[in-house]
């Protein structure tokens, strides 16, 4: 009987243990060779091991190597059944997770922990030879000549751009002598590392108190690291009490930035959609967390036009693809079109949502660049210069 539960919070950790398992209980207990998982089967048991929404497309493409947009290659394709991959199948790239709760107790009975698994996995099951490898690999040679085409000519043409912006950036963090332009920079690293850390499992978040909570710990330890002269000093502010022209309201983030007697101050608004709500439930209201993020690059314009602020920066993450690529723009949400490389500036947007009047005013530019981490996409949004 399995009794390992929650012990990992990453998704696609629990999707390739639940197969090993599974493939282990097979073998071991059932005295079966059946290699061959249903993907039903896999989804139940990682249920068990996380307390995270396990929807089968993990299983059908994010962890599955032989589909052309998988994130990991964790498992083997034959239909719609799965099976774990054998060491070096990928070349040994995002085959198995990198970390384990390996001392997890896995089955009671038989006394089972999860390192016990592994070196059956290793010791085992990685020296069968299945007999169905060949057909597995013709079906999809042709597939994977095409994706890799593909993603070659996407890499040459990208490849300039992204060596140029980590150049600018680690130019900005370390090298500019204005202390207000490694902040800004920095705010960005900072976002890159809470990204990497929670897309891969690492750091869980379940709303945006969490989100908050965590990158600005991160901001706050590396500010230190960027003051380099005697009068230079960074204060990080949590719901800090700014004035729209309107009203007082708390900003989530504030970067206070000194250097003499100059201050310098960067808004930091962050927005978090989950498609599981941190009571367990569905959470919906998709229309209102696009309205939502609009509504808040508006404020912080008004920070800015107000002087509570130098500059504001939007940080969004959500678990929910289709806000990023839709398979339609159809409904009056799309008015608040937030999906990956929408260009909006100089707008005025009216469309109710939810039944209320809305009146939302953008003044400056902004390009929505989406980075897909894990089961995550991530946003680091501020004006274009």
């Amino acid at each position: 009987m399995i009794v390992a539960k929650d012990i990992t919070n990453s998704v696609p950790t629990s999707v390739w243990i639940a197969t090993l398992i599974k493939t282990y209980e097979n073998f071991v207990f059932k005295g079966k060779s059946d290699y061959w998982i249903s993907q039903k089967d896999i989804q139940e048991i990682a249920k068990l091991l996380c307390p995270k929404n396990i929807d089968n497309a993990r299983i059908s493409q994010w962890c599955n190597g032989d589909h052309p947009n998988n994130t990991y290659n964790y498992l083997r394709s034959k239909g719609k059944l799965r099976r774990i991959t054998k060491i070096g199948e990928f070349s040994n790239y995002k085959e198995q997770p990198r970390e384990l709760p390996i001392n997890e107790l896995i089955f009671q009975n038989s006394n089972v922990k999860l390192i016990n698994l592994i070196e059956w996995y290793e010791n085992v099951y990685c020296k069968i030879e299945f007999y169905d490898c060949k057909n597995i690999k013709n079906e999809n040679d042709d597939k994977n000549l095409k994706y890799s085409i593909v993603e070659k000519e996407k890499n040459k043409q990208s490849a300039y751009k992204i060596n140029c912006h980590e150049r600018l950036i680690n130019e900005d963090l370390c090298i500019s002598k204005d202390i207000s332009i490694r902040a800004e920079a920095l705010t960005k690293v900072a976002w890159e590392i809470f990204s990497k850390k929670v897309g891969n499992g690492l750091i869980s978040i379940n709303k945006e108190a969490s989100m908050q909570l965590q990158y600005s710990y991160i901001l706050k330890h590396m500010s230190p690291l960027i003051i380099f002269e005697d009068d230079e000093n960074i204060e990080i502010e949590l719901e800090t009490t700014v004035n729209d022209g309107i009203s007082n309201r708390e900003v989530d983030i504030m970067v206070i930035v000194s250097k003499g007697d100059e201050i310098y101050k960067i808004a930091l608004e962050l927005k978090c959609y989950r498609t599981k709500a941190s009571s367990g439930g569905n959470r919906g209201a998709t229309d209102i967390f696009m309205k939502d993020v609009y509504q808040d690059i508006q404020l912080l314009e008004c920070y800015c036009e107000n002087k509570q602020a130098n500059i504001g920066i939007m940080l969004v993450m959500n678990d929910h693809k289709n806000f990023v690529h839709p398979l339609n723009k159809n409904g009056k949400c799309w008015n608040y079109d937030i999906s990956q490389g929408t260009k909006v500036g100089n707008v005025h947007k009216t469309t109710p949502i939810g039944g209320k009047a809305i009146d939302i005013t953008l003044k400056n530019e902004y390009q929505f660049n989406w980075e897909g981490i894990g089961e995550f996409w991530f946003l680091f949004l501020m004006p274009n210069v």
